[in-house]
């Protein structure tokens, strides 16, 4: 009997099933930048290798195969389907349930081994085809390099980022800076920096009712300006929010400030920004062009 995508995808997904019933969802934690981008280079880098020097082989083939298509889009349709029908709750709360749906990380579904080892062979897939369409010749090509590599990089990016993703909630005092924040699980963190509150205005309605307001916090004595729905960037992966005050006081002696850090929200914004071009592209080209285009592609 021929070893076919078929064969190949059953036997990810028992061995993915194995190992989340044994070791529990997925160390995304270990995985943590900048080693998540080494990874992804190296990942490429094998793809490439394995396109170039290997592509008539039937491993390679079998990636680049319709059969993979399918399954791989399938294991996407099925673990959308999980999270939308059960309830994803925080890791604490998760590890808490008891049962098979559990270990099975139905409700935390996005960080278990099941729905990981799909999302890769997707990516593994979408990536050889995108080698496939981008070593032929033809100017034609970027339209189509460039919604699938851009695909391949937002959906990375998502995943592994949203992974990574923390908020913070922390109470900023008017007389004494402060470093202890809150994370969503309820444990304190203690941030390398300082923050203090120096001023608070608060525009009100005539009824009384806020209409507007904003804080002036330093921190670690750097001055910042913070407003709702304007968040202060401490750095490429740090945002700062101004959430609520203290409402029982004429002059607020605090704010609560939420901290977000997404250490790869501008690759996955370059990743739509590749797929809005790569679909530009394809707009001005007309439909016999890209017709013309899929044809060539399929063969």
């Amino acid at each position: 009997m021929k070893f076919e995508a078929k064969h190949l995808f059953i036997l990810l997904l028992l061995l993915s099933v194995v190992i989340q019933c044994a070791f529990g969802n997925f160390p995304f934690a270990f995985f943590a930048f900048p080693l998540d981008a080494l990874i992804a280079l190296l990942w490429i880098a094998g793809m490439v290798y394995a396109y170039k020097e290997n592509r008539s082989s039937r491993f390679v083939q079998m990636w680049l195969s319709p059969q993979c298509t399918y399954w791989t889009l399938g294991w996407l349709i099925a673990g959308s389907l999980v999270i939308g029908l059960f309830p994803q709750l925080s890791a604490a709360e998760a590890a808490e349930r008891s049962g098979l749906l559990a270990r099975l990380g139905c409700y935390h579904f996005t960080t278990s081994w099941i729905f990981v080892v799909g999302l890769f062979a997707l990516l593994t897939h979408l990536g050889m085809i995108t080698l496939r369409r981008g070593f032929r010749p033809g100017r034609n090509r970027w339209r189509f390099v460039l919604n699938h590599a851009g695909l391949w990089l937002a959906l990375f990016a998502g995943v592994v980022g949203s992974a990574e993703e923390q908020t913070l909630r922390i109470p900023v005092f008017r007389d004494r800076p402060n470093n202890e924040a809150i994370s969503e699980e309820g444990a304190k963190i203690y941030l390398p920096k300082e923050l203090q509150l120096n001023n608070f205005t608060v525009e009100h309605y005539a009824n009384g009712t806020p209409r507007h307001f904003f804080a002036e916090i330093s921190i670690d004595g750097k001055p910042a300006r913070l407003e709702v729905n304007h968040p202060y960037a401490a750095n490429w992966a740090e945002d700062y929010y101004l959430t609520s005050y203290d409402v029982q006081s004429e002059q607020p002696r605090y704010c609560v400030v939420q901290i977000v850090r997404e250490p790869l929200k501008y690759v996955m914004w370059l990743g739509v920004v590749m797929m809005l071009c790569g679909g530009c592209l394809l707009f001005l080209a007309g439909p016999n062009r890209q017709n013309k285009e899929l044809c060539e592609t399929s063969r």
